[in-house]
C-alpha cells in the first residue's frame, strides 16, 4: 500500500512522497523505511524529525523534516489504529466445520461459519454468520452467538448465554459460570440454582481469561461496545452500559450497575450492588464499597474510593506527618 493510497483510505491529507510503499507499522524510534509510525502530540516532534519511517501520521501542525512523507491528522492515535487494520487484516474466515468438531443435534450453524478442531457445540445453539469459533471452543446448549464474532481458543459459553453481533472473546473467557451464590443453614452453606443467564451486546470485546457469571435469576448483562481487558470478573446480575472500559484484575460483585461510557482503572474492586454512573472514571486500585454510588465528574482514587483531590490531599497530610514525625 501506498502512503497515497492510505491518505485516500483514512480521508486524511497527504504531505511529501505519496509514491512510498508500506508494508508495516513500528513505534516513532524503531520504525524504517517502508513502515508506518505516529506523533500522538508536539511532545514527540523532536523525535518524529529524527525518524526514519517511511510516513508518519501527525498533527498538521507538525513541521516535517526534509524527505518526509506526513499524513496530517487531528487524531493521530485513532487514525493509527484504523491504519494498522488495513496494513495487518484479519484473516478470511474460512466457512466449514472441522471433522473433529462436534455439533450436536438441533444446534444451528450458519454456513458462513468457521468451526475449528475439538470445538463443541450443544443442542440448540446458533452460531452466526462469518463467525469463527477457533481451536477448543464450548458452546453450551441452546447458546447464540451472534453474526461477525471470532471466539479464541478454549473460550466457554455455557447454556443459554446470548453473545451479540462482531463480538472478541479473547482466549479462556468464560461466560455464563454460576454466580456466587450459597446461603447457611444448619452450619453448612447451600448453594443458591444460578437459573438466570448472560446478554453480551454487539461490538463487545473481552480479554483473555475473563469471567462473566450468570444471574442468580435474570441476566448478567454486557451493554454494546463494552471493551473489558484480561483478567477480568463480572459477578451475577451486573448490568454494565455501552461503551464501557474496564481494565485488569478490576472484580465486580453481585448486582453492580455500571453506566454509559464509563472508565474504570485495573485492580478496582466494586462491592455488592455499587452503583456506577455513567461517564465516571475510577482509578487504579481503587475501592467501592457496597451500595455505594459513584457520581460522574471527577475521578475518584483509593481505598475507599474518594474524589481524586480529596485523596491527593489526603496522601500529601500524611506525607507531611511522616516527616514532621521522622524529624522529631
Amino acid at each position: 500500500m501506498t502512503a497515497s493510497e492510505l491518505s485516500g483510505l483514512l480521508g486524511i491529507a497527504l504531505r511529501g512522497d505519496g509514491s512510498r510503499v508500506l508494508t508495516g507499522a513500528a513505534v516513532l524510534d524503531e520504525a524504517e523505511t517502508g513502515q508506518l509510525a505516529f506523533v500522538g502530540s508536539a511532545k514527540y516532534f523532536a523525535s518524529a524529525a529524527q525518524s526514519r519511517a517511511g510516513c508518519l501520521i501527525a498533527p498538521a501542525e507538525y513541521a516535517a523534516a526534509e524527505g518526509q512523507t506526513v499524513l496530517d491528522s487531528p487524531q493521530p492515535r485513532a487514525h493509527f489504529a484504523q491504519a494498522l487494520a488495513l496494513l495487518y487484516p484479519v484473516a478470511a474466515v474460512r466457512p466449514g466445520i472441522h471433522p473433529y468438531a462436534v455439533v450436536e443435534a438441533g444446534a444451528v450453524v450458519d454456513p458462513t461459519a468457521e468451526i475449528g478442531p475439538h470445538v463443541s457445540i450443544g443442542r440448540g445453539a446458533r452460531i452466526g454468520a462469518g463467525t469463527r469459533l477457533e481451536n477448543g471452543v464450548t458452546v453450551g446448549e441452546a447458546a447464540v452467538v451472534g453474526e461477525g464474532c471470532v471466539l479464541r481458543a478454549g473460550v466457554t459459553l455455557y447454556a443459554r448465554v446470548t453473545v451479540g453481533a462482531r463480538c472478541i472473546l479473547h482466549a479462556g473467557a468464560v461466560v455464563g459460570a454460576d454466580g456466587f451464590g450459597f446461603e447457611m443453614a444448619g452450619g453448612k452453606y447451600h448453594k443458591v440454582p444460578q437459573v438466570g443467564t448472560v446478554v453480551i451486546g454487539d461490538d463487545v470485546e473481552i480479554g483473555a481469561n475473563s469471567c462473566i457469571d450468570r444471574g442468580t435469576l435474570g441476566a448478567t448483562v454486557i451493554g454494546d461496545g463494552t471493551k473489558l481487558d484480561n483478567l477480568v470478573h463480572i459477578a451475577h446480575n451486573c448490568r454494565i452500559g455501552r461503551h464501557v472500559v474496564i481494565a485488569a484484575q478490576t472484580g465486580l460483585a453481585g448486582g453492580v450497575s455500571i453506566g454509559d461510557y464509563a472508565v474504570v482503572g485495573g485492580q478496582v474492586g466494586v462491592g455488592d450492588k455499587a452503583r456506577i454512573e455513567a461517564r465516571s472514571v475510577i482509578g487504579s486500585g481503587a475501592g467501592i464499597l457496597t451500595s455505594k454510588i459513584v457520581r460522574a465528574g471527577e475521578p475518584v482514587w483509593g481505598t475507599p474510593a474518594r474524589p481524586l483531590r480529596q485523596y491527593l490531599a489526603q496522601l500529601a497530610t500524611l506525607s507531611r506527618l511522616a516527616k514532621k514525625r521522622g524529624s522529631s
